[in-house]
């Protein structure tokens, strides 16, 4: 009988996958939105009411707080030193321009804002925690602070006349509780947060025209479902009036962003988490990531903690006005096992956190602040039944933030010996202790499925044997699948 040896790793190991609330039915419900909107409870009147009573209390003149034109507004572009100024200013954000992110018929922004029941300090103009969809016409969905008041969410609609733009206007934390929730950042840090969904979606040409709908919902965790907030239908005369990537992307590439209007010296953290953005009714969410996006950032704001692709959190205070006058870097340390650990040369000025999952992607993730600039070295330490990452080098900027990849894979099986006894043949392989192995053949290559041939052994120790029995079959092809 004629023998083959191959190898083959079915699977490398299994994270432990962790769902931020609520993800579960964002998945649902972008799969069945047509079943499950009709679900949604629908508070728009309520919240109307409520908007009307919070704009007679806090602008009983009528004029409503001002809004930044970011049709006049361009992004930083590459090889720029500085961002351009936006029209009063922008704290810190993001801006988007892959054109990955360009969409068809929805576009669905999911996030959490970190907001804080009170700024921390007394503002004589805005404050604003804002983002669109990367609908030209779609919403911004904010939360406000203005003078000494508390956290409010606001809508605002690009869709509408320029006079009629501000949509909802209502407080949280004494009218509205239900939509504030206390939870864990990335960082295994507690702060208050609010849920929004905010999408625009393409409902078909009628009536001579292209047909939208902007739709805001935010997360009622009384009841743990979604309220439909706001809702508004309009036409445009072209597609590209609206989608992103064309007529020179007017709301469409900023992301979440501060929106600032005056000088704070002292201001709580707020800023976003878990940061996603569903689009065509694709499961599948954008995260925040180099390829896609970058941040702008204005003096005197300081970078608290930043997760790649899912969140960051920014804040002002009397000691440090900002993160341009430390000239430390961060460093953030993706591995792909919570096992694993690592040391810096040089050591001198490090701070670390713990290591923290980052959902949905079977990551781990580890900040490190408070790095001078300079040339470093990172070094991996061995975890049982994987193998470790090379040493890598890289370098840290004055305020910059670098990203050093880690992967542990585990060792593919091999085969150590194959030899004949008699009427049978034996096997030995490299192994890892702890994992399951089972030895496989097939009797023609060409054939799609494989045969185990006895059961599954667990290694007890860096090598596994088996062996088989000659039979009738003119040759056999083996391997060894890791399980």
């Amino acid at each position: 009988m004629q023998t083959g040896v191959m190898t083959e790793k079915a699977n490398a190991y299994r994270c432990r996958r962790f769902w931020p609330a609520g993800t579960t039915v964002v998945l649902v419900w972008l799969m069945m939105a047509p079943t499950l909107m009709a679900e949604i409870q629908d508070i728009r009147k309520e919240i109307s009411r409520e908007s009307e009573r919070y704009s007679a209390e806090h602008f009983p003149d009528g004029r409503l707080p001002p809004k930044h034109d970011w049709r006049n507004q361009r992004p930083l572009r590459r090889g720029e030193a500085t961002s351009p100024e936006a029209p009063g200013g922008v704290g810190y954000g993001y801006y988007f321009y892959n054109n990955a992110l360009l969409w068809t018929n929805s576009t669905v922004a999911d996030y959490y804002v970190v907001a804080p029941t009170f700024p921390g300090e007394y503002l004589t103009n805005y404050l604003y925690l804002t983002s669109t969809c990367r609908a030209q016409l779609g919403t911004e969905s904010l939360i406000a602070y203005a003078g000494p008041n508390e956290a409010a969410f606001w809508i605002y609609d690009w869709a509408r006349s320029e006079e009629n733009r501000w949509q909802v206007r209502m407080d949280l934390p004494i009218a509205n509780p239900q939509y504030l929730t206390m939870r864990p950042d990335e960082f295994a840090v507690t702060r208050q947060m609010v849920h929004v969904r905010n999408g625009t979606y393409y409902l078909g040409f009628s009536g001579g025209k292209y047909q939208w709908k902007n739709q805001v919902m935010l997360f009622n965790f009384n009841r743990g479902d979604w309220d439909l907030i706001y809702s508004y239908n309009y036409g445009t005369a072209n597609l590209t009036d609206n989608l992103y990537g064309s007529g020179g992307d007017p709301n469409g590439y900023w992301g979440p962003i501060l929106e600032t209007f005056q000088t704070y010296t002292s201001i709580n953290p707020v800023g976003f988490d878990l940061i996603r953005l569903f689009q065509d009714g694709n499961t599948n969410a954008f995260w925040l990531n180099t390829t896609n996006s970058y941040a702008v950032m204005a003096s005197p704001w300081q970078l608290l903690t930043e997760a790649p692709n899912t969140s960051f959190t920014a804040a002002i205070n009397s000691t440090n006005l900002g993160r341009n006058t430390n000239s430390f870097g961060t460093l953030c340390v993706t591995a792909s096992t919570n096992a694993a650990s690592f040391s810096l040369s040089p050591q001198a000025g490090t701070v670390s956190s713990c290591w923290v999952l980052t959902p949905m992607s079977n990551r781990w993730d580890e900040i490190v602040v408070g790095l001078s600039p300079g040339a470093y070295s990172i070094s991996f330490n061995p975890v049982q039944g994987l193998a470790t990452p090379a040493l890598q080098n890289f370098a840290i900027g004055t305020n910059s933030i670098t990203v050093v990849q880690a992967v542990y894979p585990v060792p593919v099986p091999v085969f150590q010996s194959v030899t004949t006894i008699g009427g049978s043949i034996a096997f030995s392989w490299t192994a890892t202790t702890g994992l399951v192995y089972q030895l496989q053949y097939k009797t023609n290559l060409s054939y799609a499925d494989w045969a185990n041939l006895g059961s599954s052994s667990t290694a007890s120790n860096a090598v596994l044997s088996a062996t088989d029995t000659f039979g009738l079959d003119p040759h056999r092809f083996y391997r060894v699948q890791q399980q």
